[in-house]
């Protein structure tokens, strides 16, 4: 299985893979199994890395310079694509930073790609190979947090990334949309201040900055000098007069930012100019926050409502399949006999669970998103070939002839 990056302030401490759940996938053709984390692109949805130039300050007013690591991804065809940038996390902990891997956030970019956008997914100065650099979004002392500089370095960074795609021969520069989680959402909406050229819409889960589950469940540092940092991000987003719709959502059980400071922080954005819409959501897990890596199939379908009237109305969430047959036991509907010892895996598997081949190569999924992971661990092996479909929803057999 193809592991996701960790989502920085999201991750407590571990990487998680696609929604923490067991997966696999087989190359039939050869009979051999394939490792659980094969260190290759997602071809199938046109994986890339790329660099781009940033300079920016930190809370000392001292210049950091570095090539930001930007993991894209791109539909079939030609384009242009509408672009999506999707903005990590940050832990608490420095090692924990330092040790980020390339960050890819595979579920969310699968969903977008769905949608036929280009993804751009950086990694910021501060985080992995680039801790090295220096930490622009530190907000170094508790009570006295200095979140404007790492504001203003995080938008520096995003704006840099929009632009360069923007240039892009394949990137429709009048479509763009930001996203991001945690602090990735806190440097989304300080983006949104920027008024970049191109900018339709941002969504922000759970952003913010300062928290800690572990010393400070749901109480960031300064709450209140975040209610002033989102309302200048509001009035600056709406100078111009025309500020760009976004969504803020979170949850009623977050560890980081509790849901009350996250009301007021929107609140304060809108009534500073910018347009908001909320969507508080009930309890998730143990920590709410964790919602955007591992409640795909609950965030997928608001994103789509969100984004259908702003003109992007093709769904990136998976729908359950509708009809078909009874799953049984029985394997010898299957499109070849080759695909049995990974349906008699997903038939051992818990609900909600999916099976997918393209009659040679197979992939199995269970939990969230398991649809989609079910695909991407089958479609990770054919390349040149046909791609994957769906042979089986939790009870039920979807396979139809093509």
């Amino acid at each position: 299985m193809r592991r996701t990056s960790c989502l920085a302030a999201l991750c407590l401490g571990a990487v998680l893979g696609l929604a923490g759940v067991a997966a696999r996938a087989e190359d039939t053709t050869t009979g051999d199994a394939q490792p659980a984390a094969p260190v290759r692109l997602a071809n199938d949805i046109r994986e890339a890395v790329i660099r781009v130039p940033v300079s920016v300050e930190n809370h000392l007013g001292r210049k950091l310079d570095a090539d930001l690591i930007v993991t894209t991804f791109r539909p079939p065809g030609p384009g242009p694509f509408p672009l999506v940038v999707i903005s990590h996390g940050r832990p608490p902990q420095e090692a924990k930073r330092a040790a980020m891997p390339r960050q890819r956030l595979e579920a969310a970019a699968r969903f977008f790609v769905r949608k036929g956008f280009a993804v751009a997914v950086p990694t910021r100065i501060g985080y992995g190979e680039l801790a090295a650099v220096g930490d622009p979004e530190a907000s170094v002392k508790c009570d006295a947090p200095r979140y404007a500089s790492a504001a203003e370095a995080a938008a520096a960074e995003l704006s840099a990334v929009v632009r360069h795609l923007q240039s892009t021969a394949d990137i429709d520069a009048k479509r763009v949309v930001l996203i991001g989680q945690s602090l990735g959402g806190f440097a989304t909406m300080a983006t949104t201040g920027e008024r970049l050229p191109g900018v339709v819409a941002a969504i922000d889960f759970a952003g913010g900055h300062g928290g800690n589950p572990d010393t400070r469940a749901g109480e960031p540092c300064r709450p209140d000098e975040l209610r002033r940092r989102f309302a200048d991000f509001g009035r600056r987003a709406a100078a111009d007069g025309l500020p760009v719709p976004t969504l803020w959502v979170f949850t009623e059980n977050d560890r980081f930012f509790a849901p009350q400071h996250q009301r007021r922080w929107a609140e304060a954005y809108r009534e500073a100019g910018g347009l908001v819409q909320t969507r508080e959501m009930p309890a998730f897990g143990e920590d709410g926050h964790q919602l955007f890596a591992r409640g795909n199939d609950l965030w997928q379908p608001i994103v789509d409502a969100f984004l259908k009237p702003l003109g992007f109305p093709v769904p990136g969430a998976l729908p359950a399949p509708v009809g078909g047959t009874a799953v049984t036991d029985e394997v010898q509907g299957l499109p070849a006999s080759r695909l049995a010892t990974g349906y008699r895996k997903f038939l051992a598997a818990q609900e909600p669970r999916a099976f997918a081949t393209n009659g040679s190569r197979w992939g199995y999924a269970y939990g969230d998103d398991a649809q989609s992971r079910a695909l991407a661990l089958c479609d990770q092996f054919t390349d040149g070939e046909e791609r994957c479909r769906l042979y089986a929803v939790n009870r039920t057999v979807v396979w139809s002839k093509p």
